[in-house]
């Protein structure tokens, strides 16, 4: 008796062990006619382990694509799918769906080697330097302009006579940095604007002083303290700069293939700021 309930057992095992697994093209749901077959879940279920890193138990993902499901249906009935922004959401959605396969994709693949760095380093070396801001509106007038230069041109002269920078630049400088004695830290040409740089890059040595610098913030003061070799240089800056260069170009040369068999026309003076 006991060897016919253990047969009767190990053959329902068996059964459940032997069973094939679902097919791909066997419904898992039905919505108002629209199937939703094994192979349509487990793609949109693994979509979205991969996008999230999370695993939702599978009978809630269900309920949540039945709702999605009655929910969009609704919309095509409200006429929802015509809208301009609709068209305009489902635009940005394709493009993302395309850039994740055919660019994002490599964003993982790039590899920066040591001589990257040096490279990237070379054409954005680091310097460290203080600077005495005079603030002035860029659409100041000529009389405004020349007295906020001729107090600047003041402050020269006292940091060019021997006067100590840090104590000028916490006394007369209107930045953000004046209370650090006019202190900006170690910086690369591209982390400030064009004309800043251009003058604090052409410095020579520690303690070298600039002529006015005049930018959109007003007249500046530069002066150079300090100048990094590539030993010392914050190599987790130029790991993260050299990566975005190299995504930038992924990216830039992805859409120059495509505008190269597209016809585009562009009336820019049609558009106002």
């Amino acid at each position: 008796m006991i060897q016919k309930v253990l047969f009767f057992i190990l053959s329902i095992i068996l059964s459940f062990s032997l069973q094939a697994k679902p097919k791909d093209t066997e419904i898992v749901a039905e919505i108002n006619g629209q199937a939703l077959t094994v192979k349509q879940f487990n793609d949109r279920y693994q979509w979205y382990v991969d996008r999230f890193k999370f695993k939702m138990p599978k009978k809630d993902f269900l309920k949540n694509l039945i709702d999605l499901e009655l929910s969009s249906q609704e919309a095509v009935k409200r006429g929802f799918d015509k809208d301009s922004k609709m068209l305009y959401d489902t635009k940005i959605l394709l493009s993302q769906h395309l850039l994740e396969k055919e660019v994002y994709q490599k964003f993982e693949a790039i590899k920066v080697s040591d001589r990257d760095l040096k490279k990237y380093f070379e054409k954005s070396p680091e310097i460290k330097a203080s600077h005495i801001l005079f603030k002035l509106d860029p659409k100041a007038d000529k009389p405004k302009e020349e007295e906020v230069r001729k107090k600047a041109e003041e402050i020269l002269k006292k940091a060019r006579g021997g006067e100590d920078f840090t104590e000028l630049a916490k006394k007369y400088s209107e930045g953000p940095s004046a209370k650090n004695g006019g202190d900006l830290d170690y910086f690369t040409r591209d982390s400030m604007v064009p004309e800043f740089s251009e003058v604090a890059f052409k410095l020579k040595k520690a303690g070298d002083l600039s002529d006015l610098v005049r930018t959109k913030y007003g007249f500046h003061i530069i002066k150079l303290t300090g100048i990094r070799d590539f030993k010392s240089a914050d190599k987790r800056r130029l790991q993260n700069q050299v990566k975005s260069q190299k995504q930038k170009e992924i990216y830039e040369s992805f859409f120059s293939n495509l505008k190269k068999n597209a016809k585009i026309t562009i009336h820019e003076n049609l558009i106002e700021d």
